[in-house]
């Protein structure tokens, strides 16, 4: 029996984006802009979701990456300010119809 190193069967799939950039995206972890965390994906779907979303730009996807637990928490926050949007809405619709009505009952 001989014995040699095994060499590593990991392999190498190098795409190259519009930006000039050539990376192996085969094991890639992904960052998040918002909140920071790593996200793993498989190769070819981390490249059809970069020529398709970011422009095949790879420094904007590195710039620009939300995961979706990022966006649940931009979504949340929006949700409060539209909440917000329609309360203060409500206020001035309802003083306008008090208005509406001390003007009726002076008549």
């Amino acid at each position: 029996m001989e014995n040699s190193i095994k060499k590593s069967r990991k392999s190498v799939h190098n795409y190259t984006f519009e930006c000039g950039t050539e990376v192996n995206l085969n094991g890639y972890n992904a960052k998040c802009t918002i909140t920071g965390n790593y996200k793993r994906f498989y190769h070819s779907y981390l490249a059809n979701m970069i020529e398709k979303k970011f422009n095949n730009n790879f420094s904007l996807f590195e710039k620009t990456y939300v995961s979706r637990e990022g966006k649940g928490i931009i979504n949340k926050a929006n949700k409060v300010k539209d909440v917000e949007v329609q309360i203060t809405n409500l206020y001035n619709r309802i003083r306008q119809l008090k208005s509406k009505r001390d003007a009726a009952e002076v008549n």
